[in-house]
């Protein structure tokens, strides 16, 4: 009898056990604990405005960044997105999704837009004063977008958001904005822009947008979540509707992010492997003398470049590492080079394979001309020739030819020159010299002779002779 009280007593503890955990995790995770609703809807809208000072600080921040792209300067870059007042606008699209509030919405997108105007402006503006015009690691950073910047723009937007819906944590707002990193990319743009490489401004500009999107998207999930009250009563349908829209542009944007990403796994896991091949392959000496190593082209690699020291690495080994790469995965790089000297940069060298694949092209396309002007020019040359040699047959020419022959063959009593056209059915029509001699007597080695003389003096390949 004793027992089930016991029983009872230890179920109650584990119930209450259960709700204190339970009460706890709902703490942790209680968005709404500390938020003033209105208030942060205030100030989204009070600070999403670009004019102004924020039209100034916001061409300051671009000049700022686009000076630290330019200087490859990581410090300056964050320090322009500190003073960037980017973020806001782009809050305020997505509470205006969140909240249905179509007059907020509408006037986000307005200074959003203003904002994209005067960073584009700005930073081109500067890109193309600049002397400076090389193409950083910095810039390139941000020409290579992929599904982890959605990630993280995702969490970025939701530090965001809650950052000032929680005045407590406002302060987090600017490490928001450098985490986001919605700066960089946008003068990037401007950089494709002011140099002509529509690739790169595509793809930063890409870049710009997607975490635009994703920060806005990840603001309208926590107003939602935090149950922020709608400015116009939502229809459900409207509702579901703007649902779709939300999840197929959504979509839009994420599907090129992860064909980009896929092909930056592909280079890293690439390069991976690659690293593998060099740690398991070369001996502790060999790598002592092994300087550094490259994959050429950078997009299709089918040469491993091996720059060494002295003659440690030798060609011997060449078709082992080929093995080897063959059996790693890397079956796609059929050759290795091995270069000994320590004074060529790799770099450089795969700048000078494009530069001199570009120069074959072009020379390539140089000698097919040559070769058309050449054959062109022989056909004319013969030609030329073919006329000048018929064209010998002058009166002037002809008559002290004809006294000469009259002087070794007193018997010669008439001699025609000129030019006949005769068909030949194999070869066609063709243009040949003849000469037509009327003779009291003739031998044949006379007729050869007269027929050599003539052939001389005219400078004929062939010459056709009749005699009467």
């Amino acid at each position: 009898m004793s027992e089930a009280p016991k029983s009872q007593e230890s179920k109650v503890k584990a119930i209450d056990l259960k709700k204190y955990f339970g009460d706890l995790l709902k703490d942790i995770f209680d968005l709404d604990k500390g938020v003033d609703k209105w208030a942060t809807i205030r100030e989204i809208k009070s600070k999403q405005s670009m004019s102004g000072a924020n039209a100034w600080m916001l061409i300051c921040s671009i000049m700022i960044a686009s000076i630290g792209l330019n200087l490859d300067s990581q410090a300056v870059i964050i320090g322009a997105m500190l003073i960037s007042p980017l973020m806001s606008p782009i809050l305020g699209i997505g509470l205006g999704v969140g909240i249905n509030d179509k007059d907020a919405l509408y006037h986000a997108l307005m200074h959003f837009g203003a904002a994209i105007l005067i960073a584009i402006v700005t930073s081109t503006l500067y890109f193309w004063l600049s002397p400076l015009d090389d193409f950083t690691p910095q810039i390139k950073a941000r020409t290579e977008p992929t599904f982890l910047d959605i990630l993280i723009a995702i969490f970025g937007g939701i530090a965001g958001i809650i950052s000032i819906a929680r005045k407590d944590i406002s302060t987090t707002l600017p490490g928001v904005a450098i985490a986001t990193a919605l700066m960089p990319p946008i003068c990037v743009a401007g950089y494709g822009i002011a140099n002509g490489s529509w690739g790169i401004a595509s793809k930063a500009f890409y870049l710009f947008f997607l975490n635009s999107f994703f920060v806005a998207f990840a603001t309208y999930v926590i107003i939602r979540q935090m149950n922020f009250p709608f400015k116009d009563y939502a229809d459900p349908k409207e509702r579901k509707k703007n649902m779709i829209w939300v999840a197929l542009f959504s979509l839009m944007m994420i599907i090129p992010s992860v064909l980009i990403f896929i092909s930056v796994y592909k280079d890293w896991d690439r390069e991976r492997i690659l690293n593998q091949f060099i740690e398991l392959n070369f001996t502790s000496s060999e790598k002592n003398h092994l300087d550094d190593y490259k994959l050429l082209p950078p997009e299709e690699p089918t040469k491993l470049l091996l720059k060494v020291y002295g003659d440690v690495i030798s060609e011997d080994r060449i078709p082992f590492y080929k093995e080897k790469l063959a059996y790693m995965g890397l079956d796609q790089i059929t050759d290795v080079e091995i270069i000994s000297t320590s004074e060529i940069d790799l770099d450089d060298i795969n700048e000078v394979s494009s530069e001199l694949k570009g120069l074959d092209d072009k020379i390539e396309a140089q000698i097919n001309q040559l070769q058309e002007e050449r054959e062109a020019f022989i056909s004319h040359f013969e030609q030329t020739q073919a006329e000048r040699r018929l064209n010998r047959f002058d009166s002037l020419k002809f008559s002290k030819v004809v006294n000469q022959l009259k002087i070794f063959y007193p018997e010669i009593e008439e001699i025609s020159m000129g030019v006949t056209q005769t068909m030949d059915f194999d070869k066609g029509l063709i243009k040949l010299p003849m000469v037509v001699i009327k003779k009291d007597k003739s031998s044949d080695e006379d007729m050869d002779k007269i027929a050599s003389f003539i052939h001389d003096n005219f400078e004929l390949d062939t010459l056709k002779v009749i005699v009467e």
